[in-house]
């Protein structure tokens, strides 16, 4: 049987393959090695695990994680694992790793991922050939929810948006200027509050204005990170994240508008990783 795993900070998600078949499909809570210590990850799988999966004969774990970007934070991992599987064979990797498994398989092309922060990469059907460096949510980061409601919270409180919809932005969040403001620079993690302002976006596409920085925010994506990859002219462009789904009607416009090769977009890579880890069961 195969365990794949696919874990951000805030959750895991565990799916166990008997040929090709789902046996077992459940969460636990998230995890990043960089933060978390290896006792506090052990006592979480340990308390997450199903009793079925404690039995059950695991031959190969793939666990794709955020965080997994260093070879002595896979070794961490990979560890920690092997206290639950102890005859499975183990491998870790980066989110990033997994995102390009789940959207291009063994296709050369650009995998991209769009949720609360961004990342991408030039996958040559088997390895990371190019990766443009994930810069963070104050440098960087475009594309992503915080990023948009970066480039949101600069054209309302300039004054740049039409008086009803920045109306309906102040009552949204239930703060006015001086409140905005004291959000960003006056409270610890002001990305987490920001990256939760593109539920307003979704809900007033029908205003142009909005529209167009949702627009933006993809272009922007596209110039400082898709672009700067050799041969993107002619690769596919996947995605998989939570802004590239919930915005995808936009995002496949401006990739139209770009003259892009468009793949698939996937709400989230587990569905990918399935489907690869199953070819050939």
């Amino acid at each position: 049987m195969k365990l794949i795993v696919e874990s951000g900070t805030t959750k895991t998600h565990w799916v166990l393959l008997d040929a090709g078949q789902i046996v077992e499909n459940f969460t636990t809570p998230g995890f990043n090695p960089y933060y978390s210590t290896t006792e506090e990850i052990t006592k979480s799988i340990a308390q997450g695990l199903p009793a079925t999966l404690k039995t059950s004969v695991v031959d190969d774990v793939f666990f794709y994680g955020t965080g997994c970007s260093s070879t002595e934070n896979c070794n961490k991992i990979k560890s920690i694992l092997e206290k639950f599987f102890q005859k499975a064979v183990i491998e870790t990797h980066h989110d990033l790793y997994a995102a390009a498994v789940a959207l291009l398989k063994n296709r050369e092309g650009v995998a991209c991922i769009l949720g609360t922060g961004s990342n991408s990469c030039l996958w040559d059907g088997q390895y990371i050939v190019e990766n443009v460096p994930s810069t963070g949510w104050i440098l960087g980061d475009e594309g992503s929810a915080t990023y948009l409601g970066k480039i949101m919270l600069k054209a309302f409180l300039s004054g740049e948006m039409p008086e009803p919809i920045t109306r309906k932005f102040y009552d949204y969040t239930g703060l006015d200027f001086g409140g905005i403001l004291h959000k960003i620079y006056g409270e610890s993690q002001p990305n987490r509050w920001i990256s939760q302002l593109s539920p307003f976006a979704s809900a007033h596409l029908d205003e142009e204005t909005v529209k167009n920085l949702v627009k933006q925010n993809f272009r922007d994506f596209l110039s400082e990170q898709v672009k700067k990859y050799t041969g993107y002219q002619e690769k596919e462009i996947s995605f998989t994240g939570s802004v590239a789904w919930h915005f995808r009607n936009e995002l496949l416009e401006v990739l139209q508008e770009e003259n892009l090769h468009i793949g698939i977009i996937l709400q989230e890579p587990m569905e990918g990783l399935i489907a690869y880890h199953s070819d050939g069961e």
